[in-house]
């Protein structure tokens, strides 16, 4: 299974609101930049994630964004669902699908058995976590300290 551009774009963006001190507001210009994403491809994101209630935003001068909730509150599955859409590896495992062949499928519980594994990951990792693995040279490095 592989992830969109837009999923790891958007790890890259919640990342840098979880850097921010005190919340501090970022334009999604200066996000761009710093993260080579384009403004347009970067807005899409933020719609994605908008209805998960993580994102808190600021309009007119002085404005941008910042993070809702505390970096340990973001739960990577309802991150992953609301880019995604769907992260089940198979089709047929889809919420809402129904695989006509699921009685003599001799794969499925090997596909159920991945997603199983796959969502309890993702569960259990929080935005905090994420932060918590990246090494301080690279914040140096990137101006985001």
């Amino acid at each position: 299974m592989r992830f969109s551009t837009r999923t790891r774009y958007g790890l890259r963006f919640l990342l840098r609101l979880a850097f921010e001190q005190d919340g501090k507001l970022v334009q999604l210009g200066q996000v761009a930049k710093e993260e080579n994403i384009s403004p347009g491809y970067l807005e899409q994101i933020v719609r994605a994630l908008k209805p998960l209630g993580i994102l808190r935003a600021v309009r007119g001068s002085g404005g941008g964004y910042a993070l809702a909730k505390l970096p340990a509150d973001i739960i990577m599955e309802d991150v992953f669902l609301h880019l995604e859409g769907e992260i089940a590896p198979v089709h047929c495992l889809t919420v809402g699908k129904k695989c006509f062949n699921e009685q003599n499928c001799s794969s499925r519980m090997f596909w159920q058995e991945l997603d199983n594994h796959m969502r309890e990951f993702l569960r259990k990792k929080t935005l905090q976590d994420l932060k918590d693995q990246i090494p301080k040279e690279e914040l140096i490095c990137r101006n985001v300290a």
